[in-house]
């Protein structure tokens, strides 16, 4: 707000675009909280890095080749009629996912024995995998029934360690001296060694280290749970396992062994299924050898003894002779029932006007007459439809229909009779061969039972010769299953923890966490902070801001006369939007109120009077806050007992005796002795008659009443007052007050009101007034005016 002394007061209006900047300007005000927040938690950012485990990323590419084309045994499984499926993707994955699998890695690369160097200063401890000074072994044990963890803390004394932990809750403790050495511990023996490949670091300064063993199975099933197995795509048969560690080649050692265990598995089961070929291969040779040998021996036995000799000529052709003679029985009986079924169809009465059916009937003459007759049959319909029954032509072509029909029924009673003949013909030839067939010996029959007895038996048995042969080829050259496409790998950088993403989210809270803060403290901050905070006043204008003053002599004058210095000057402004309020004659009277005490209302009614007093108008400054006099004390002059309440309350009549002179053009009535009744005295008409006389006498009247939030003296004194100054007070005044205020407003208890904040500071925060002018030096507000404010620049 920029504001000349000679233009007139302007009102606060609500400005989304300021608003903001003063938003964004209140938080930059606090760039040094946002500094020191940023760069302590950007600080424990990097502490907490220090406490974390570096995890790097494992990772190697598998081809699972398919069973169809990798299992010779498997395609002998299908030429023995079993079925052998693919590799189904997702059983692969669970046996990879296996724990059981996990638990031989883990104990094949010993990893259920854990080394770790402990950090120092809140450092992460560090894994020792490879490089640990000494090898732990739990003797006489199986690592898969180990009962519970026991962690051995290792410390060099000397040029030995002393050994000491805990195991169920029970210490233990020994001194090593010389290695190897097997320590008897309560809960069993170890054997403790160098390690193959110690840490270099250790030789040079010994340091203290543990060693953890723990069942493989709990650890397992971690491992299992934590490797990663993708498919490389939905029709690729190419996983990709992955799996994260605290140590490389620890991640790299267990996922070769994994895949070594899987093949390993994949080669005896594929072995294994050969093997039972093989076997079951051999037991079926051995019976069929057996069998097909008594067959032989069964042939030549049954040949000697019947004389058999080739009659399978001879029974062919009689098999062919019968095969005719049976053929064409079928045929003359389809005949038989065809010309059957025409008879049927011309013997009934519903028929006689319908077309004979000609259904394959063999003989050409009564197929030749059959469809004459069916000509002439429509012939006849068409002239029964053109004309009457009497027509001769109609007439003579009923009769040759009738003549014709009864041809056809003698024509298919004679076809017939000679199918029927023919027919009996053919079951007699029939009968005759059968009857040959017959005398050929039963024995022939049993001989081609056993010739295919022991054809089948010779056939199997050169079968199973060969596929022995083969098993045992597939036995000797197995192939692995999972092929490895690409080599085992390990990311360059630590997957966790993300450095750059945490010293962004602590950056982040050292950047939001001033902002919360700031926020938090002006939610439950329930204070003005600054002009800002009037914005919500309702047809009230702000005409002034005065800033934090300090007493240091005793007297709350600071405006005196040929002083131009910046708080002389905002009350000179202040009293220019007041005279531009005031702008009738009539309108003199000026009470000066506030929420609360020590709000500064007396400080502003002396300054202002004492202001207005210097423009060579005469001003009374009256002592309104008759409960609570602090005119006297604030100007550090000596207090009446004879003022404005004895004149209220008739005591004096006389009020120029009354009046004092502090000031040319400057007099002051002191409230005099507080009365019990000061509501009363107010609502008298001695009131408004004092006021009367007072107004002839001075250009401007002044009164320092009292708080309106504490009692309603102000309110009574409304009346008679032209101009209501309030006085709200920066870090004092609530923020509920200007809707308090905008409530006196609407209902009008209070007349003209004007807002005055005091005791801002100009420091350039959010909320603060601002003024466009500036001197041509810098103001330090020296003492001998009675007041001290904070040096600043204007």
């Amino acid at each position: 707000m920029q504001q000349d002394k000679n233009q007139p007061a302007q009102r606060v209006v609500p400005d989304n675009g300021l608003q903001l900047r003063a938003a964004v300007l209140k938080y930059l005000s606090y760039w040094k909280w946002f500094l020191v927040s940023i760069v302590f938690f950007v600080f424990l950012g990097f502490l907490y890095l220090k406490t974390r485990v570096n995890i790097y990323e494992n990772s190697v590419s598998v081809l699972l080749k398919d069973e169809n084309t990798a299992s010779e045994e498997t395609l002998l499984l299908q030429d023995l009629g079993m079925k052998a499926g693919k590799n189904n993707i997702e059983n692969e994955i669970a046996i990879f996912k296996s724990p059981d699998l996990a638990s031989r890695v883990i104990i094949s690369l010993e990893l259920y024995t854990t080394y770790t160097k402990d950090g120092t200063w809140g450092v992460a401890d560090m894994e020792m995998y490879g490089n640990a000074p000494l090898y732990v072994r739990w003797e006489d044990i199986d690592p898969e029934t180990i009962p519970a963890p026991v962690t051995f803390i290792f410390t060099p004394d000397g040029q030995g360690f002393r050994a000491h932990g805990m195991y169920q809750g029970q210490p233990f403790e020994a001194q090593i001296k010389k290695l190897p050495v097997y320590l008897k511990l309560s809960m069993g023996r170890f054997y403790v060694s160098r390690g193959s490949n110690p840490d270099p670091e250790f030789s040079r300064t010994p340091y203290e280290f543990s060693a953890s063993i723990i069942n493989p199975a709990s650890m397992a099933r971690t491992l299992a749970s934590a490797l990663l197995v993708t498919p490389s795509s939905k029709q690729s048969s190419v996983l990709t396992l992955s799996i994260q560690s605290q140590n490389r080649q620890k991640g790299l050692d267990y996922l070769k062994q994994l895949i070594h265990f899987y093949n390993e598995d994949a080669t005896n089961d594929k072995n294994m299924v050969a093997h039972n070929t093989a076997v079951f291969i051999d037991e079926r040779i051995k019976e069929i050898s057996v069998e097909l040998g008594m067959v032989e021996k069964k042939v030549e036995d049954f040949r000697q003894a019947k004389q058999v000799t080739d009659i399978a000529v001879e029974a062919q052709l009689f098999l062919g002779q019968t095969g005719e003679n049976e053929q064409k029985r079928v045929e003359v009986e389809t005949q038989l029932n065809l010309i059957r079924f025409v008879e049927d169809f011309i013997r009934r009465e519903s028929n006689s006007n319908k077309l004979i059916p000609n259904l394959g009937v063999s003989d050409a003459g009564l197929v030749t007459v059959i469809n004459s007759y069916n000509q002439l049959l429509l012939q006849k319909e068409r002239l029964e439809s053109s004309s009457s029954e009497s027509n001769p032509a109609l007439i003579q072509m009923k009769g040759q229909v009738a003549r014709m029909r009864q041809n056809i029924q003698a024509s298919l009673t004679n076809v017939r009779r000679a199918s029927e003949i023919a027919l009996q013909e053919l079951n007699r030839q029939n009968t005759v061969t059968n009857a040959r067939i017959q005398n050929i010996p039963a024995v022939e029959r049993q001989y081609k039972d056993i010739l295919r007895q022991q054809e089948v038996k010779n056939n199997l048995f050169v079968f199973l010769l060969q596929k022995r042969e083969e098993t045992a080829l597939t036995q000797a050259a197995v192939a692995p299953k999972a092929k490895i496409v690409s080599k085992p790998y390990t990311s360059d950088q630590p997957v966790s923890p993300n450095r750059p993403v945490i010293l962004m989210v602590f950056f982040l809270i050292g950047s939001v966490l001033p902002v919360g803060s700031i926020f938090i403290r002006d939610l439950f901050h329930t204070r003005i902070e600054g002009i800002n905070d009037l914005e919500q006043l309702q047809d009230i204008d702000v005409i002034g801001d005065i800033p934090v003053l300090r007493p240091i002599k005793g007297s709350a004058l600071i405006v005196k006369e040929n002083d131009d210095s910046p708080v002389v000057e905002l009350f000179r402004t202040l009293r220019n939007n007041l005279l531009f309020m005031l702008n009738e004659p009539r309108k003199k009277v000026i009470m000066v109120t506030s929420t609360i005490p020590s709000e500064g209302k007396t400080l502003i009614s002396i300054n202002l009077a004492r202001s207005l007093s210097l423009m060579e108008k005469s001003v009374l400054l009256i002592g309104g806050d008759i409960r609570n006099p602090k005119l006297s004390h604030d100007l550090g002059i000596e207090r009446v007992v004879h003022g404005f309440s004895s004149l209220l309350a008739g005591m004096d009549k006389d009020y120029k005796s009354l009046i004092k002179e502090m000031y040319p053009n400057l007099h002051i009535l002191q409230s005099g002795a507080v009365p019990p009744n000061p509501n009363e005295l107010f609502s008298r008409l001695t009131l408004e008659q004092l006021f009367v006389r007072l107004r002839r006498e001075y250009d401007y009247i002044v009164i320092d009443s009292a708080p309106v939030g504490v009692v309603s003296d102000s309110f009574m004194l409304n009346r008679i007052s032209d101009l209501t100054l309030y006085i709200m007070r920066e870090k004092l005044t609530q923020k509920d007050t200007v809707h308090f205020l905008n409530s006196i407003k609407r209902d009008g208890r209070l007349k003209n009101l004007a807002v005055v904040l005091n005791g801002s500071s100009l420091d350039g925060k959010y909320g603060n007034y601002k003024y466009g002018y500036k001197y041509s030096y810098r103001y330090g507000y020296s003492q001998h005016y009675g007041y001290k404010t904070v040096k600043q620049k204007v």
